[in-house]
């Protein structure tokens, strides 16, 4: 067993996708796809949002093998977050990135009477995220695929080409990582890769996981553990990934400390709500219950509703 620094932290994330092996690794076998080349983007994205939870991005421009067998300019977004309540953030981010007009392929292509237009191509969008949390009931999958299914009038399956700019560009693929449950049920390849995220208890985010160097003897695992061991003995690393975990269990002792008050407050309305209702029994008038509990008639009314 080899101890190494976790990838579920943003910290250890971005380090060993900086390697273009890690992430050619990493995205193509999550995307069931050939990656000829692939490069980080220059803009990163890490957001705590109104609630105080957290979320990180990375884009990486890439070149694939499409299912023709063909290359394939692609724009693909990894998103990663570790508790839920992150929807509306993925959604403006996913809208940034179709009005990002820098992601396509520029055409001059002739009109009438010899003049010319400008037509843009854009890149097919492939979006991941890597989940520190289930989806739900019945959701019960480490890995789940999906992209805009289209049918005839008769609920026929329409094949749309790869090639097809404008199906493809009003559409994009996604794809959920589970991590909680990447350990269950190893059964594929892909499953033995995503081990690597399953230590991810969003109150208990450890920042050492210790993992098995020859739980997979492919090429692409030694890779992934090589990238992990490298990140491991970094020490300016761990000095971030240091500040990381304390800013993360401060988050968690704030929201445990929120979550504690929140309870208090609930059981003290049940005690007020009880009272009001004895009083009501009683004959009080809700101006008189108003007056003896120094709150407004809008708040007894809100109480007993």
């Amino acid at each position: 067993m080899a101890r190494v620094v976790n990838p579920i932290y943003d910290t250890v994330f971005k380090y060993i996708m900086q390697d273009p092996r890690v992430a050619k690794v990493l995205i193509g076998n999550i995307l069931n796809t050939k990656i000829v080349d692939i490069s980080m983007n220059n803009n990163e994205y890490s957001t705590t949002l109104p609630n105080g939870k957290h979320i990180f991005k990375l884009d990486f421009s890439a070149t694939i093998l499409n299912k023709e067998n063909q290359k394939q300019l692609v724009h693909i977004e990894v998103q990663k977050a570790l508790e839920s309540g992150e929807i509306m953030r993925f959604r403006e981010y996913l809208g940034a990135l179709y009005m990002d007009n820098t992601k396509c392929d520029k055409e001059i292509i002739p009109t009438y009477k010899g003049k010319t237009k400008e037509i843009s191509h854009p890149y097919p969008i492939h979006s991941i995220y890597i989940l520190g949390h289930e989806l739900g009931d019945g959701l019960k999958y480490s890995v789940m695929k999906g992209e805009n299914v289209f049918f005839d009038q008769q609920g026929n399956v329409i094949n749309v080409p790869e090639n097809n700019d404008y199906i493809k560009g009003l559409t994009h693929k996604i794809t959920f990582v589970i991590a909680p449950l990447t350990k269950n049920n190893v059964k594929t390849h892909l499953d033995r890769l995503l081990t690597i995220f399953c230590e991810c208890n969003p109150q208990d985010p450890k920042q050492e996981i210790e993992i098995d160097e020859y739980f997979d003897d492919s090429e692409d695992y030694k890779i992934l553990i090589k990238a992990l061991q490298k990140a491991s003995g970094d020490k300016q690393l761990q000095g971030n990934l240091s500040l990381e975990q304390h800013a993360w269990k401060n988050f968690i002792d704030l929201e445990n400390e929120n979550n504690d008050l929140k309870d208090i407050i609930n059981e003290q309305n049940k005690q007020l709500v009880n009272s009001i209702k004895i009083m009501i029994e009683l004959g009080l008038s809700i101006n008189e219950i108003s007056k003896r509990l120094n709150k407004s008639i809008e708040e007894i009314n809100t109480l007993i509703q």
